[in-house]
């Protein structure tokens, strides 16, 4: 059964990951749960410019989603290629969601 975190305390914690780089941040999240992975990694979002970076913590019933900014370094070379690097801009820290229920399926299709 996790440990579940109150509003309060997981916003603190956010604002705590928020300051840290995003290196130091992972791991700090990481080490909190043995039984802790990552869902996805530097996964564009929308058309706003976003990348998440998104680490489950199931013993403690959070998940916490690390945000970055995409920013141009520099101009682009001969070949037009541009140099990227990518800005920790925040955390994000929120309950998991509760499992779904399995599908209702009728007996006639069920497989044993």
């Amino acid at each position: 059964m996790p440990v579940l975190m109150s509003t309060l305390e997981m916003q603190e914690l956010a604002a705590r990951l928020a300051k840290m780089r995003l290196w130091r941040a992972k791991w700090t999240a990481y080490g909190m749960d043995k039984q802790s992975h990552y869902d996805m990694w530097r996964v564009a979002v929308g058309s706003t410019g976003e990348y998440h970076t998104r680490l489950t913590l199931p013993n403690k019933g959070l998940r916490i989603t690390f945000v970055e900014r995409k920013e141009q370094k520099g101009q682009a070379n001969d070949r037009g290629l541009v140099r990227v690097k990518y800005r920790y801009v925040e955390a994000r820290v929120e309950p998991l969601p509760a499992p779904e229920p399995p599908p209702q399926t009728p007996e006639y299709l069920r497989v044993t």
